[in-house]
């Protein structure tokens, strides 16, 4: 009877062939998923505008007045910035105003902040400018009375190093929570918490936030 012996029986790990390992595909960055998605949503929106009778109330103005002061890390950010001070003044567009029970409403805001520290005996200051959309929601039919919104967009910080924080872009996420009331006459005060961040496109990232009290004046 005849034995057969497998194949390359007298071949060690050598002589097979080796494949050389294909570099991983790099993610798409999470900051450009985010402005799809803000951009989808926008389309949408002004597509619905369009579509479906839109009966809202659009075209509001508000300038918005801020001070506030840097938090600790009790939340999102891993540092404190509690001794800053900020001041800051937005310009807020409504471009959408759903004509349902519950008003939502979409703003366009452009922001500014200047916030100071001394950090170490050494004067420090940080300028924040902001482009986002905001989303508000009033729980009753009419806008105003006690409120809710959340903002996500970009910001660019002047300064990497302010106080006890070291981030690594200057370009970042921007986001924001915040509550308040509505007048009669429209103007508003609300509270608000940011936070800025680079969505961990880049390292580290410490986050750097801030609370404000704010006052909207409608026109």
């Amino acid at each position: 009877m005849m034995s057969f012996s497998p194949r390359f029986s007298d071949c060690h790990y050598d002589c097979l062939p080796t494949v050389e390992p294909q570099p991983a595909r790099p993610l798409q960055p999470l900051w450009q998923y985010v402005m799809t998605l803000c951009c989808a949503a926008i389309l949408g929106l002004a597509s619905g505008n369009a579509n479906a009778g839109f009966t809202g109330k659009d075209g509001d103005q508000e300038w918005i007045f801020s001070g506030g002061k840097g938090i600790g890390s009790a939340l999102i950010q891993q540092r404190s910035n509690a001794g800053a001070d900020m001041l800051g003044a937005n310009w807020s567009y409504q471009f959408y105003d759903y004509p349902s029970s519950h008003r939502l409403q979409w703003w366009a805001q452009v922001s500014y902040s200047h916030m100071r520290i001394n950090h170490r005996g050494e004067k420090q200051k940080q300028q924040i400018w902001e482009l986002k959309p905001v989303l508000r929601w009033y729980p009753q039919r009419q806008a105003k009375g006690l409120f809710g919104e959340v903002g996500v967009g970009a910001a660019y910080l002047t300064e990497r190093s302010f106080g006890n924080i070291d981030l690594s872009t200057n370009l970042n996420f921007s986001l924001h929570f915040g509550s308040g009331y509505t007048l009669n006459n429209g103007h508003t005060l609300s509270v608000r918490y940011s936070h800025f961040s680079n969505g961990y496109t880049n390292t580290p990232n410490p986050g750097f936030d801030f609370a404000s009290l704010n006052w909207h004046a409608k026109f």
